[in-house]
């Protein structure tokens, strides 16, 4: 099954196409702003031609208007193509993407650029089921640290300064999605 999977809730654009843990095309770039005009002319560049059978979209926490544009986008073509779409944490992906790398790895930190100079994130077990993630000030804990939050906190050593990337939309287990609806930090 292939899976159309979209991330705009960071300053990166990625895009993939997935089938199982197997990448089968990716665009992942930092382009801060301008989420809305790039998305859609890179979903068809990425596809060139073909059709997914589902969409997963990263619902946030991150940038209140890339999460809208992303989520926005994704129902648009579940809805043209007649596909599901399912919403995903961005701390999942910020952690899958520590998994993938270190499978000895039992949890995670994963912390995003909320904005305004805050972290936001939570812990993330190998389930990649996500509590609610909220505004992270210090760390506590011994626990290993994920994502491009990380470096908005003194004393943080992370594995990654990574922000969220589709092409680890393949390695979340049905079980940590959810609907496609946007996810702030704190709600």
């Amino acid at each position: 099954m292939t899976i159309l999977a979209l991330s705009t809730s960071s300053p990166a654009l990625s895009i993939a196409l997935v089938d199982g843990r197997q990448v089968l095309a990716r665009h992942h770039e930092l382009i801060g702003r301008g989420h809305a005009e790039a998305l859609v002319p890179a979903i068809a560049d990425l596809l060139a031609g073909r059709r997914a059978d589902a969409i997963i979209v990263d619902i946030g926490p991150g940038s209140y208007t890339g999460i809208r544009i992303g989520i926005a986008a994704a129902r648009a073509l579940g809805l043209a193509w007649g596909v599901p779409v399912h919403g995903v944490s961005a701390c999942a992906l910020v952690a899958a993407q520590a998994f993938a790398a270190d499978p000895a790895l039992e949890a995670v930190l994963a912390l995003i650029d909320a904005g305004r100079g805050q972290a936001a994130g939570a812990v993330v077990r190998r389930d990649l089921a996500v509590p609610l993630a909220g505004l992270v000030r210090t760390l506590a804990g011994a626990t290993a640290v994920v994502g491009a939050g990380a470096a908005l906190l003194p004393g943080a050593a992370p594995l990654h300064l990574d922000h969220p990337d589709a092409g680890f939309a393949g390695h979340v287990p049905p079980t940590a999605l959810g609907p496609p609806a946007a996810l702030y930090a704190g709600d």
